[in-house]
């Protein structure tokens, strides 16, 4: 490390890994080629059954000039508990994500941290290129380049924006916003439930047009959509019911915002979420929100309070498509 490179401060990436054997070179090497050198990378093993024990050791040999950290959790304690365990273990002023089966463009970290000591910014947010197994790009998130500063407005756009905020993954964060968070053991809207609370607790973020993560669809990745599993929304459930909390007590305002996510999530939301809305709404002046949702959005939420027989049945294609395709 040179001199420039010692007054750079420290970034911890945490990958949780299971069964990650196919993809873990590629994750790492990634990271490892990141213009910003001052990166600690902590994987952590979470109860794997094929060789991923063996590949974190000879990635920890091979970029031998890189911290690394790697955390065996056995067995499997879900993708939720492997995060936490990451961030408690980091070192860094900075917290990154990466999910074992994705990988990074090379001025990812360098550009956020450049954002991020120049702006005094809790968060800063970058695009996502969605790819196959061959590279193929399968769809871009895209953001703008946008800064808030205001802690409902943050929440808000956390709640409102139609390209999904809630993965942990297209971030770079400060270390101090994980202080005091709650941590639920689930493997369902584990993402929207720990977004929530770190939005809740920003101040300032900044979003930028680029894209800088590739987010790896196939069958068999981590991102499960709408499962209608029973024990899946039994777990979706309790992360949802963490968002709804924290909403009326921090973001009362917000509720309604809150309630429609909600339904456009999973089919498990009922007419009385409907009708407390809609009295929200009409209480707060403000009933045209509904009109403020996309046209699909609409259809969704049309389906799942009026004809949730058809709505369970789209969610389940979805999910047999997803298992397929990977789309």
């Amino acid at each position: 490390m040179n001199e420039a490179e010692q007054h750079c401060k420290l970034l911890s990436v945490v990958i949780p890994a299971y069964n990650a054997e196919k993809f873990l070179a590629k994750c790492v090497a990634s990271i490892a080629e990141q213009i910003y050198k001052n990166i600690e990378i902590i994987i952590v093993n979470n109860g794997s059954q094929d060789n991923t024990p063996k590949i974190c050791e000879e990635l920890e040999a091979k970029y031998n000039n890189i911290k690394f950290k790697i955390i065996n959790l056995n067995p499997n304690q879900g993708i939720n508990y492997a995060r936490r365990a990451g961030v408690e273990n980091a070192s860094g002023e900075y917290i990154a994500f990466i999910d074992s089966d994705d990988y990074l463009e090379p001025e990812t970290y360098g550009t956020a941290i450049k954002i991020l000591e120049a702006n005094n910014c809790d968060i800063v947010q970058f695009g996502i290129k969605r790819v196959n197994l061959n590279v193929k790009i399968l769809g871009l998130w895209r953001r703008k380049d946008m800064t808030i500063n205001n802690s409902q407005e943050i929440y808000k756009y956390f709640l409102t924006d139609k390209i999904p905020t809630w993965n942990v993954w297209d971030k770079v964060y400060k270390r101090e916003i994980f202080n005091n968070l709650i941590w639920p053991k689930v493997s369902a809207l584990e993402d929207y439930c720990m977004s929530a609370q770190i939005f809740a607790k920003a101040q300032k973020i900044m979003t930028i047009n680029k894209l800088f993560y590739n987010y790896v669809q196939h069958p068999g990745s981590t991102m499960r959509l709408n499962s209608v599993e029973q024990s899946k929304c039994d777990e979706g459930n309790t992360s949802l019911a963490i968002v709804m909390n924290l909403t009326q007590n921090k973001f009362p305002d917000l509720l309604p915002e809150a309630i429609a996510r909600k339904i456009l999530f999973t089919a498990n939301a009922d007419a009385d979420d409907y009708k407390l809305m809609k009295a929200e709404l009409k209480r707060q002046g403000r009933s045209n929100i509904l009109l403020e949702l996309s046209l699909k959005h609409r259809i969704y939420l049309w389906l799942s309070i009026h004809c949730r027989s058809l709505y369970k049945i789209y969610l389940r294609t979805r999910l047999k498509i997803h298992a397929l395709t990977g789309i």
